[in-house]
């Protein structure tokens, strides 16, 4: 198996900024609106919320994290495309 090269300083920074953006989606989903929904008995809004909060603090984060959810949708249509053709094959 061929050796893998390290990551360039551009790459690490650009998975360093992903990973602000997916722990900061976490923590508003699983600490902030369980806990607002408690204790309001209402539903948690997530528009102007923590990860909308966090990203608008960072712009860098935020180009990362609408790429992120831009190439996510691309990819499950892609899958779903795939897996229609599949199945009409068989």
């Amino acid at each position: 198996m061929a050796k893998l090269k390290p990551f360039k300083v551009n790459e690490k920074r650009i998975i360093h900024q992903l990973a602000l953006a997916l722990t900061a989606a976490e923590i508003e989903s699983k600490v902030i609106k369980p806990k607002i929904e408690q204790e309001t008995q209402k539903r948690y809004q997530h528009k102007g919320g923590y990860l909308d909060t966090y990203l608008q603090s960072d712009p860098a984060v935020k180009r990362v994290w609408k790429t992120l959810q831009k190439e996510i949708q691309k990819v499950r249509a892609d899958y779903l495309a795939y897996a229609e053709k599949d199945h009409d094959n068989t």
